[in-house]
Parts: C-alpha cells; sequence; structure tokens
C-alpha cells in the first residue's frame, strides 16, 4: 500500500522556481539512451545479454529477515518501475518499515526482480516518507542502473538520500572518492530549505545547489559532477556561479524550495 499522508510542508521540486531563472544547464541535461543496440561485431546488445544472463540471483541483506519481500514491508512507498537488473523488463522498487525486522533493518529498499526479490536495510530509516516528501526513483548512468532513496528521514528537519545500484544481485550503495555512501542532505522547515537536485549529466550524475542571498537577492549555484564506475561516484569538476533575478517577486526566487531528483533523465 502506497503512503498517502499529506505533508505540512513538502520537499516540493524545485525545477519550476529555479530551474527557469537560472538555467542550470546540469538541471537540462539528459542521459545517453540506455536501449539496447544490435551489434553483429559482438559489442552492445549481445554483450549486455550475456552479462546479464551471468548475473547473480536477487539477495537480500543479511540484517533484513530472511526471504523479506515487498508484501512484508509497511508504510510502504512505491517508485516508477524500472529496468534495475538488465535484463529488458521492468522491476518494481519500494521502500517501507520492515514488519518483523530489528534495528539493523528498521527499513528496506525492496527490489522485486523475475528472479526474486533484491533488498537493502536501511536501519537509519525510521519514517518512510512519502513521495511527496523525496521523488526518488532509478534512472540510467551509463550502463548502472542507480536508484536514489531517503536513507534517513526526520519529520523536523529532512534527511539523508542515498543511491544504490544493483551488483551481483546486491543493493549496494554507491560511494564517495573515500569510500563512504554518498548521500546528500535535504531539509524541509518554514524556510523552503535548499533547492537542489540529482539528475544526469554528461557521463554521470550532477548535485546542484541554489543558495540564496536574502540582503542581495542574488543565488549562489553549486555545481558539481560526478563520473560513475561501478559502485564508486569520483568527482569530474565543480562549479559556482552568482546571479540576480530580474524580478524575484513574478519569479518566485527565494520561496522556491525542494528536492528534484532524476528529472531530466
Amino acid at each position: 500500500m502506497t503512503a498517502t499522508a499529506t505533508p505540512r510542508v513538502g520537499w516540493a521540486r524545485c525545477a519550476a522556481a529555479v530551474t527557469g531563472l537560472l538555467a542550470v544547464p546540469a538541471l537540462a541535461a539528459g542521459c545517453a539512451s540506455q536501449e539496447p543496440t544490435d551489434d553483429s561485431s559482438g559489442n552492445g546488445g549481445s554483450t549486455d545479454a550475456g552479462a546479464a544472463s551471468e548475473t547473480a540471483a536477487p539477495a537480500v541483506d543479511p540484517a533484513c529477515p530472511e526471504g523479506l519481500t515487498a508484501q512484508d514491508l509497511s508504510q510502504t512507498v512505491d517508485y516508477p518501475a524500472a529496468d534495475v537488473d538488465g535484463d529488458g523488463k521492468d522491476d518494481s522498487i519500494s521502500i517501507g518499515t520492515v514488519d518483523g525486522g530489528n534495528a539493523a533493518c528498521a527499513a528496506a529498499l525492496v527490489v522485486t526482480t523475475a528472479e526474486g526479490t533484491a533488498a537493502a536495510a536501511l536501519p537509519d530509516l525510521q519514517i518512510v516518507p512519502p513521495r511527496a516528501f523525496v521523488p526518488g526513483g532509478a534512472a540510467m548512468v551509463g550502463s548502472d542502473s542507480v536508484i536514489a532513496a531517503p536513507v534517513s528521514f526526520s519529520p523536523r528537519g529532512g534527511g539523508a538520500i542515498g543511491l544504490f545500484t544493483l551488483v551481483d544481485g546486491v543493493l549496494t550503495p554507491v560511494k564517495d572518492g573515500s569510500g563512504e555512501a554518498w548521500t546528500i542532505f535535504a531539509t524541509i522547515d518554514d524556510g523552503g530549505g535548499i533547492p537542489q537536485s540529482i539528475d544526469c549529466g554528461p557521463g554521470g550524475l550532477t548535485h546542484v545547489q541554489v543558495l540564496a542571498d536574502s540582503l542581495s537577492g542574488s543565488f549562489t549555484v553549486h555545481e558539481v559532477s560526478y563520473s560513475l564506475d561501478g559502485t564508486k561516484l569520483a568527482k569530474t569538476d565543480a562549479s559556482s556561479s552568482t546571479m540576480t533575478p530580474r524580478d524575484p517577486t513574478r519569479d518566485g526566487a527565494g520561496s522556491g524550495h525542494g528536492l528534484s531528483i532524476f528529472e531530466n533523465c
């Protein structure tokens, strides 16, 4: 059952309030098509099909109850179906609290494929937020399907969003250059929080944050680009730019807030 609670203040998408005003290239960049190609030389589609056939069966995190499936979740939130395991068929993606789970598996990210269930424990996710708060889901980055999902959440302040990818049947956190799980923190408060996005960029992902200076009326756009190699994100570029809106009242800049995930993938 999909969560239906209506939040008082949401992580509304920042595209309408920010993208049109600032014209951030990263928010407009799309991912390259990931449709399989037919290549008689043995490259492309035929290679991918062979790799998919050798993929290990989906596995449930040992911290979670054995045989966990999406039906064992409560406070369930379903994200749009996507081909996570690379077999050409859409898989269902859900998060929720784990009925019968312990502190090590208070909640879980669950992907249901044709071969079975892959699940990752989310021990810091004590409350599962509705999709209105965290518009997560999956996107193809290069040849890998990456899932964005909350890994912690508090209705008083916000939470962290992490990335996962399926490796040998195991849902594995995507790590940064230090080897730690890569996450961003998004806030919810009466001030609206920081508009930001995780999106597709040339050869990888981009993370964009927009910070407003209420005194000058200007906005600083911080953009970081990453390449993805398996389960590791490597920073490839970073930039900051400052600009002033023509008409803050009309554009809504400064009052816009929220989080955008994979809007242009």
